[in-house]
């Protein structure tokens, strides 16, 4: 690679400062096509209206509710695969593209499900919740391994995740910190990896190649177990929480999408040839995240009606072991630190 001399880049480096200053109060950047944290997974989307795009897998937010990932880089190992050279080398390229936009999300959701085992330790969470957010965090770590190894096969070169940490929280109210968990619980848990479970089931009925089909069935079963372990969270949260978790939970489930689309798979491609490598949308219609969207809904009800009909002192007593009170910013030494997975 050829460097050219600090006197020809400086100008371009002064203009590219100058177009940032000028888009910056508008919410845009000079190098937002170059890479970096996007709210949704996909990009160069052929919409015209905004869209909610699906996580498949934790969605890491921060505190302004943003979506929040680490772009990957490339490394130096050069990958050869034949059953991937025999594809064309658009179609090759799409893969690559649509394999490491999963493969960071699915990074990002280590990093999201360890703040969420730190959350709930913090509001005194039953020990098989806390547990249950740590082993779902080693499953999203398996599944970034497995989702990097993709695109690198179709890329034909290594990949390298991006440092992330886990967000900065600043204490709040416990009642507080329980609507806003119950909140996530239901949207980017029960909804949102729930129907992340039926996508990737529903793709592997269209997926030939084995090492991606292998891929798909783990991540269905784990992103289904995920949702389930969101659902108790809720529940326990409603319980403990009272009349404002309540109120909280409702004004999200009213404000819960009408569509949430799985992928935009690029015009002019083979799209069989990308559906049998696992890149599709079975849900055109989105009949399927209705369906989810409002059996979630059903669920709310009645785990509502079930925590109002308990007396007070069983909803705060069940499922709770007893233990000393610590200070919000006390740490116990439960959760390990979140750092980067490790290179596929």
């Amino acid at each position: 690679m050829t460097r050219t001399s600090s006197s020809d880049t400086q100008p371009g480096r002064r203009r590219r400062l100058a177009l940032g200053a000028l888009l910056l109060p508008l919410g845009l950047s000079a190098g937002a096509c170059s890479g970096g944290l996007t709210d949704s997974p996909i990009q160069n989307t052929t919409t015209t209206t905004p869209e909610v795009f699906v996580v498949e897998g934790r969605p890491l937010r921060l505190r302004s509710g943003r979506l929040h990932r680490a772009r990957s880089r490339r490394g130096h190992s050069h990958i050869t695969d034949r059953y991937a050279l025999w594809l064309a080398p658009d179609v090759r390229a799409a893969l690559a593209d649509h394999w490491r936009d999963q493969a960071e999300l699915e990074h990002a959701s280590v990093v999201a499900f360890h703040d969420l085992a730190r959350r709930l330790e913090v509001v005194d969470a039953p020990d098989h919740l806390i547990r249950g957010a740590l082993h779902a965090a080693e499953q999203e770590a398996d599944h970034a391994g497995r989702c990097f190894d993709l695109a690198a096969r179709y890329l034909g070169v290594s990949l390298r995740p991006g440092r992330l940490r886990r967000p900065r929280r600043l204490p709040r109210p416990r009642t507080t910190e329980l609507a806003n968990l119950a909140v996530e619980a239901l949207r980017d848990g029960v909804v949102n990896e729930g129907y992340a479970a039926w996508l990737a089931t529903a793709r592997i009925a269209t997926t030939t190649d084995h090492i991606v089909r292998a891929t798909l069935e783990v991540i269905a079963h784990d992103e289904q177990h995920h949702a389930d372990l969101s659902a108790a969270v809720l529940a326990w949260c409603l319980a403990e929480g009272g009349a404002p978790v309540h109120a909280a939970v409702h004004a999200a489930a009213h404000a819960l999408p009408d569509r949430m689309v799985a992928c935009v798979v690029p015009a002019g491609l083979d799209r069989k040839a990308l559906a049998s490598h696992g890149y599709s949308d079975p849900d055109p219609d989105g009949s399927a995240y209705r369906t989810i969207r409002d059996a979630a809904v059903a669920a709310l009800s009645t785990t509502v009606s079930t925590t109002l009909s308990e007396p007070a002192t069983d909803r705060r007593t069940t499922g709770r072991q007893t233990r000393p009170t610590r200070h919000p910013q006390q740490g116990t030494g439960r959760t390990a630190t979140p750092c980067a997975a490790q290179p596929a």
